[in-house]
């Protein structure tokens, strides 16, 4: 028997295996490097530029915006073909920077992206290419502000056009939706009960499109006060959206309660299965450490994965589901944890391999 066996009650079938355009060809897991660049060169060669609301709205605000966003496709272009293309198969996996397209969604800004409209298809039709064609896998991740279950209309409002701006960026790469993740936190307690607002995100879920209904995802959080995985797989039955297992989430958010480092592997499974045929993309991170000790707020994410306990809980999770690695050392934070994977492999005497 595998020594990364876990025992998921879990079949995926051959069509699982073709739908996806980042593994078609192998059956290859996948750590996923966030948003940007840690080494200087990287980031001067790879990292996108934003633009803040005050700049787009000042003189020559308008050039600015423009000049920028075609400049941020360009980077972006360059760092799949350049970069991932060349990286190992189990590396090419990457969280696009939610500011490629800066002020997308101000509304000064909005005229100003229709008149470019033509090139930033062109663009992401071009860098969607390059990502098939290399099987790099693509997600994203609006911020905190993304409260789809709020009880604020203006802030659902924001957070719909939120959604639909990041959705836009894979329907113009040519993605299918359900390949290309939009990841949310679900959000929206406001000192009521967590099942009112479930039944609000639920509710307004509806009036996202077709396309970006079908790439949302939504994770669990790390406060004790926010809502844990049960209540996402909770989401999950009411409507047809994903469930993000988040692992550093929910050690924090079940600090007192739950033994460390140990993952139900119940929750995990059922969170897997709203993935339906196509890979889960869950994330892992750990708490930072100063002189090798936790700081006092265990959700600051820390320089590399450093918990070897952590790893080797998440290592044989990589048969079922992709990883984000939410560590500051972004490039070579993902770098430790393949060697680590790697040091597992040969210790096992097999590979791993993504069912």
């Amino acid at each position: 028997m595998s020594v990364y066996n876990v025992h998921l009650e879990y079949v995926q079938t051959e069509s699982y295996k073709m739908t996806e355009y980042f593994n078609k060809t192998n059956r290859s897991w996948r750590i996923s490097q966030c948003c940007q660049f840690f080494d200087p060169k990287l980031v001067k060669t790879y990292n996108v530029g934003t633009t803040t609301k005050t700049t787009a709205l000042g003189p020559n605000g308008k050039q600015k915006v423009q000049e920028k966003a075609l400049a941020n496709l360009d980077k972006l272009y360059k760092t799949l073909s350049e970069y991932f293309a060349k990286q190992p198969v189990n590396l090419r996996s990457f969280r696009i920077s939610t500011t490629l397209l800066p002020v997308y969604t101000v509304e000064e800004a909005k005229p100003w992206y229709q008149e470019i409209d033509d090139k930033i298809r062109l663009k992401l039709e071009r860098i969607g290419k390059v990502a098939k064609d290399n099987e790099i896998r693509l997600s994203m991740h609006p911020g905190q502000y993304t409260v789809l279950a709020s009880n604020n209309s203006d802030v659902v409002k924001n957070s719909i056009e939120d959604i639909e701006y990041h959705s836009t960026i894979g329907k113009y790469m040519g993605i299918e939706p359900r390949e290309f993740v939009v990841n949310i936190h679900l959000q929206g307690v406001y000192k009521g009960t967590r099942e009112e607002g479930i039944n609000r995100f639920a509710t307004n879920f509806q009036y996202l499109s077709d396309y970006a209904q079908q790439c949302l995802a939504v994770e669990n959080e790390d406060k004790p006060n926010g809502y844990d995985i049960e209540h996402v797989l909770d989401l999950c039955t009411r409507i047809p959206t994903r469930a993000t297992f988040d692992i550093h989430h929910y050690d924090c958010w079940g600090r007192k309660q739950r033994p460390y480092p140990t993952v139900n592997l119940s929750e995990f499974k059922d969170a897997v299965k709203t993935w339906g045929s196509v890979r889960p993309l869950f994330h892992v991170s750990h708490t930072r450490q100063e002189n090798g000790v936790d700081v006092a707020k265990a959700l600051e994410h820390s320089e590399i994965l450093h918990d070897l306990d952590r790893l080797a809980v998440m290592v044989p999770m990589l048969q079922y589901a992709d990883f984000d690695i939410e560590a500051k050392n972004k490039e070579i934070a993902v770098n430790h944890c393949y060697n680590f994977i790697k040091e597992e492999e040969m210790y096992a005497g097999e590979p791993l391999l993504a069912l």
